[in-house]
């Protein structure tokens, strides 16, 4: 297991094997415009040269999981900074999500 921290050494997420794990609060952390759960652009290249190929994000107020591929970030997110450094953002209907107790939800496109 790798930790990946921030610049400021904030903890972001781990990659364990070839998924990066990232916990959010969903009603802080899920973008309303657009529609999007977002990476620290750094920290996604750091866990793809770790060897991460998915990403995991929970969220830990509901117990959602959001399922997407590295590749699907680069290919299909957008950069922005809000203030909070380079992040890639990845639509919600690019993700398959697994709500507590529900079946996995497949992504739309």
């Amino acid at each position: 297991m790798a930790v990946i921290r921030r610049q400021d050494g904030r903890v972001i997420g781990e990659v364990r094997g070839d998924v990066f794990r990232k916990r959010i609060k969903g009603s802080k952390h899920i973008l309303r415009v657009p529609p999007a759960i977002a990476v620290d652009t750094d920290a996604l290249k750091a866990a793809e040269n770790l060897g991460a190929r998915q990403v995991v994000v929970e969220d830990v107020e509901n117990g959602t999981l959001y399922y997407a591929s590295v590749q699907t970030f680069w290919e299909h997110g957008f950069r922005f900074n809000r203030g909070f450094g380079d992040q890639i953002g990845l639509p919600l209907h690019r993700w398959q999500v697994q709500r507590r107790g529900e079946p996995m939800q497949q992504a739309l496109f």
